[in-house]
């Protein structure tokens, strides 16, 4: 469902309308809705003496279950309301709480989409709504020795925890465009991931002798040739004219004499199994095919996000190399409003980017194997910072610095790897918090 009339701006999103604001409002300027008017919350009562409330809904793909907690209450009344996700269950939902009487916020929990079209639904209706994370409800049940789990269970601990906690309020929706399309463009290049390594084994098994030809057997030029010759012996077959005219998509350079005649000399010994050649050769083709239609996808996706959020945030989020549109558009949906966050020791374990030790007793005393990456949090922004730091290792002067400095103190390719993913958000949160572009010269070790 799309807002209409509250929607804060028309698109393309700006930093505002993905919902940054450096200071919490006060309580004293939120609105209720109290039986369809909406009053000012000053106290837990309103004019008619009528206390306030706190309604907690536990959302499910078809069914959904609400509590409520009294002020003044520590737990939420037995008794919940049962609806069904869909129009009718909306109205009647909506009929039951003008029945509780000031209702001060509507707690969820971000469980998925489920919740989407029922928070959407009752910010229109002008409810303040509030949106938790799960482990935050978990952890407010355990505190409470709740030994109970439930759909009725979960809607009273998320009442008495919006009661308890004053959860922050804001447009449960705010930004929701940008993060789908960020996540929707994340999602191809994953899957186009998985298709990569399907082709890797295919290469493996029926054209090894690429791997001696190419250091990356799928890069642009070697797909080239697949096209042209899935398998070992089926290139063997082929002129060695026609391997050179192999192109890469659009037409752009060659693959030339030199290489194609090493590998039609390569082939004609080939360790591939005759055996599987015909096998190799469909499922090779079938494989290409998809991995470029997720590339024309991905392009046309990438595109897409950036149409979503155009702001000046992201173009200076793009002055860091190795950023383009789609890694921009990621790094402010999921992260949202910065200045939540005190320092960047919070915002890296909001991404789950920071060590976390492993030991106990004599187990773990060696620190290079007791300590981890936590990878707790958000998955979203550290699959980003995954992929700012590979690709920093190669064009970005600061993170190339600091994969080298790693390398050698003795640590492996990935355990570099992960601490350049840290040093990727803290470029991100310099280059946010600062207001200025990117600049190399300010992420070099002191000496």
């Amino acid at each position: 469902m799309r807002p209409s009339s509250l929607e804060t701006g028309p698109r393309p999103l700006t930093e505002t309308a993905i919902g940054f604001q450096r200071q919490r409002p006060e309580m004293v300027h939120q609105r209720t809705m109290v039986r369809g008017k909406r009053e000012t919350l000053g106290s837990t009562k309103n004019k008619e003496g009528a206390m306030s409330a706190v309604v907690g809904i536990d959302v499910g793909a078809y069914k959904h279950v609400a509590a409520v907690c009294r002020a003044g209450q520590r737990e939420a009344e037995r008794a919940v309301f049962r609806l069904s996700a869909n129009r009718a269950g909306f109205n009647e939902l909506e009929r039951w709480l003008e029945r509780q009487g000031p209702v001060e916020r509507v707690v969820f929990e971000s469980s998925g989409h489920y919740y989407w079209p029922l928070a959407s639904h009752l910010h229109h209706r002008g409810y303040q709504v509030a949106v938790v994370n799960p482990l935050r409800a978990k952890y407010f049940a355990k505190s409470r020795l709740q030994r109970s789990k439930s759909d009725p269970a979960d809607a009273r601990t998320l009442a008495a925890l919006g009661m308890s906690e004053e959860p922050r309020v804001k447009d449960p929706m705010l930004g929701a465009e940008a993060k789908e399309a960020a996540r929707f463009w994340g999602g191809l290049v994953k899957e186009q991931g998985q298709v990569r390594q399907k082709l890797l084994r295919l290469v493996e098994i029926g054209f090894p002798e690429l791997k001696e030809c190419f250091e990356d057997p799928l890069c642009q030029t070697a797909l080239a040739v697949l096209r042209e010759a899935p398998t070992a012996r089926a290139a063997s077959r082929k002129r060695v004219s026609t391997l050179a005219d192999s192109l890469r998509p659009g037409g752009r350079r060659r693959l030339g004499e030199g290489k194609a005649r090493r590998i039609h000399e390569l082939v004609k010994e080939t360790i591939a199994p005759p055996e599987l050649d015909d096998q190799m050769g469909f499922e090779v083709g079938m494989l290409i095919q998809q991995f470029d239609l997720l590339e024309k996808q991905i392009e046309i996706a990438e595109q897409r996000v950036a149409e979503v959020l155009d702001s000046e945030l992201a173009r200076r989020l793009q002055t860091i190399p190795g950023v383009g549109p789609a890694l921009a558009a990621t790094f402010i949906a999921e992260i949202g409003d910065i200045w939540r966050f005190e320092d960047f020791d919070q915002l890296a374990g909001y991404a789950g980017v920071h060590p976390k030790e492993q030991s106990s007793g004599t187990k773990g005393q060696n620190p290079e194997t007791s300590w981890h990456m936590a990878k707790t949090g958000n998955s979203y922004l550290r699959s980003a910072a995954y992929k700012m730091a590979v690709v920093g290792t190669v064009h970005n002067p600061v993170i190339r610095a600091h994969y080298l400095r790693k390398r050698a103190q003795g640590k492996s390719a990935m355990n570099a790897i992960g601490h350049c993913m840290s040093k990727s958000l803290a470029i991100v949160w310099g280059v946010w918090r600062s207001g200025l572009d990117f600049d190399p010269t300010l992420g070099r070790p002191r000496t």
